[in-house]
Formats: structure tokens, sequence, C-alpha cells
């Protein structure tokens, strides 16, 4: 039987957090190399310049990481209306702007950024959206899309993850299963399209089975109900297990959205809710608010315990 000690550091390496302010404080630091916390995304409001964000990740590495687990540390560097860093980061256009253009394009701006990126510390970008949307479509992804036209967007798709790649970058594709059907914002609703695997397969999984095929390392879920299952796909064995490990053949690494997002709070606590991530087949649990992550890794044992009792059925 593992000991206590054994199951946080354990339990620590699922989670990827978020701290506020461009300083690390020392009690985040402390509980980040206590819980052996696996990652660390980082948003605007960690930002001042490339010199202080340099600073920043290697203060991270040295106090809040543990020599035998580097931490992950991430960002959404999509372009356009998603990107943390600005000043003194290259502005990008949204990838609407890049899918009309030739993929040989997308593949160069994806490089680009991602040497810049990596240049201050950053080792994970999740990036590139794989959505299927129109560019003028409301809600949360619009522009944030290549386009609505599966070919094309996958070829641009597997073109952005070639680029991040080849600077060293660990590449995510998101939102599987796709979050373009829906002008609901997963940020404030749940939404619930009523498409399944016969709907989706010729449409929305193309970009995803070109990312897999291109060798992306990650994929993000999306907060999002589909036909074939009454839960959201991030807390879906069906979408996760079933449909994207068995099916789809993945075999990287699951990341959830946000667990606090609007499309998750109230329906279910923050450790539950990471509780029935990891056991659909999630392997990393994102959070970005400090009192949300604090009280769902204090559960940890109960959530370890009972995630994984069910992952193994």
């Amino acid at each position: 039987m593992r000991s206590q000690a054994s199951l946080v550091a354990d339990f620590g390496q699922l989670f990827m957090m978020a701290f506020d302010g461009p300083e690390l404080r020392d009690d985040v630091a402390e509980f980040f190399r206590t819980f052996r916390i696996g990652g660390v995304i980082l948003f605007a409001d960690n930002y001042r310049d490339p010199a202080q964000l340099r600073a920043l990740t290697e203060q991270l590495q040295e106090r809040a990481a543990t020599p035998d687990h580097p931490l992950f540390i991430a960002t959404d560097h999509e372009g356009g209306r998603v990107q943390r860093f600005r000043d003194g980061f290259t502005p990008l256009p949204p990838l609407a702007v890049l899918g009309r253009g030739e993929a040989s394009e997308t593949e160069r701006v994806h490089a680009a950024a991602a040497r810049e990126l990596a240049s201050c510390g950053i080792n994970v970008n999740f990036a590139p959206v794989a959505d299927l949307c129109a560019s003028d479509a409301p809600g949360a992804i619009g522009d944030r899309s290549f386009g609505d036209d599966p070919q094309r967007t996958a070829m641009h798709v597997a073109a952005a993850i070639r680029g991040i790649a080849r600077e060293g970058l660990i590449t995510c594709a998101k939102h599987f299963p796709g979050h373009g059907p829906t002008t609901e914002d997963s940020h404030r609703v749940l939404p619930s399209v009523g498409l399944g695997v016969a709907e989706l397969s010729p449409r929305d999984f193309v970009p995803f089975c070109a990312a897999i095929e291109a060798g992306v390392d990650a994929i993000m879920t999306a907060h999002v109900v589909y036909a074939g299952d009454p839960l959201p796909a991030s807390l879906s064995r069906y979408w996760l297990h079933d449909v994207l490990r068995r099916d789809l053949g993945f075999e990287g690494v699951v990341f959830t959205d946000a667990i606090e997002m609007k499309a998750l709070r109230g329906r279910f606590q923050y450790a539950e809710a990471g509780a029935l991530a990891l056991a659909a087949g999630s392997d990393v649990l994102l959070y970005y608010k400090e009192a949300h992550q604090y009280e769902a890794s204090g559960n940890c044992d109960r959530s370890w315990s009972a995630a994984s009792s069910m992952r193994s059925v």
C-alpha cells in the first residue's frame, strides 16, 4: 500500500495550476513544491516583459519544482484575441487569417512564436485550436479557428503543430471533440450539442485526426455535452476513453480545460469534477484560480482513490 506522502506526490503530478501576479510568492512556491505539482499555467497578469517572464520561469523551476520532476510551464499563445504575452512579443494574427493563406506560413508563424516562448522558459503551448468554426461566428471560438472547412483546417492544424514542435515545445490541440458546433461559450454556460460520433466524425474529428497523425503531444477536452453521454465530454469516459483513445488511437496526454469554468461550476465541486475527469481518462487537471486549486488538491486522497478505481474498470 502506498504511503500518504507517495499518494500526495503522485496526485500532485496530475495538476497544472496558476497563481496571481508577476512575482512568485513564497507560499505559492512552497505549496507547489510540497505537493509536487506537475505544471503551472501563466496568464497575462503573470507577465510584464520578456526579461521578467524569463526570471519568473527560472524561479519556478528552482523553487517550485523538485529535482526529479521539472515543471511543465504553459500558456495559451494561439494568436489574435488569445495571446497572454503581448508587450515584447510578436503580435500573432488570428488563426482565421492564417487559415486563408498557405500552410507553410502557418508553420513559420507558429515556429517563430514558439521560439519566443522557449527563450522565456515556456515549454507548453496550449495550441493550436482544432475546432471547426466560421470566423464571424459568435461565441467562444469564431476567429480562433482556422476555418470551417475540415480538410483545410486539418492542413493548418498539422502545420501549426510542426512549427511549435520544431522549437521543442509541447503541442496541444483543443477542444476535443469539437467546440465549433455551438455558439455558446463554456466559460459562461454548459453548451449542449445534439451531435454524436456519426455527425462529428466526417467533420469535427478531421482536424483532430490530422493533429494525431502530425504527432501532437496533448489534446485538451471541451466542457460541452454531446450525444452519447449526459456528462460534458471533459468528464465523459465514453468520449475520452472509448472515442479518443480507442477509436481515434490517441496515445498522448489529455488535458482538461479549466475546471473552474462556469460550464462545470454549480454542477460539480472542484475536487469532484477533477475526480470525474481523471476517471474519464484525463491525465492532467487544469485549474486557474488559487483558492479553487487549494480546495481541490486538499481532497487529493479521496479524489485520487475514486478516480483510480473508476479508471481500472
